[in-house]
């Protein structure tokens, strides 16, 4: 995939701002949201080709959050969280992440990800 377009939902702001920066360097474009009803609203305004979605976030979860923001979208979703045990890691999978990226954040791990994603028509 050439250039990718990629939601990042993170209810801290350096996160965001930080996962964006990284991404425009290697020529992919973001947008960032602080919640999950602002994921919502993006997806509903546009298409995506992948949302990285933290666990935890100002009034629900993530994984709380999955099942309505699957239904806006036909990228994968992935669940970022500092909750790295193999519970969780099994939850998000069960829940219908596309997979499960650890915090701290390794941005290789993200870049693979993209790397991985089916070019575009």
């Amino acid at each position: 995939m050439k250039s990718a377009k990629v939601l990042v939902v993170d209810d801290e702001p350096l996160i965001r701002e930080i996962i964006l920066r990284l991404l425009a360097q290697r020529g992919h474009r973001g947008t960032a949201v602080e919640s999950a009803a602002a994921a919502a609203a993006a997806l509903s305004a546009a298409a995506y080709d992948l949302v990285l979605l933290d666990n935890v976030l100002q009034g629900t979860t993530g994984m709380q959050a999955l099942g309505g923001l699957a239904k806006l979208t036909r990228a994968p979703i992935y669940i970022m969280s500092g909750y790295t045990g193999d519970d969780t890691r099994v939850d998000v999978v069960l829940l219908g992440a596309a997979g499960f990226l650890p915090k701290p954040l390794d941005f290789n791990s993200i870049f693979a990800v993209i790397d991985s994603l089916p070019e575009k028509p």
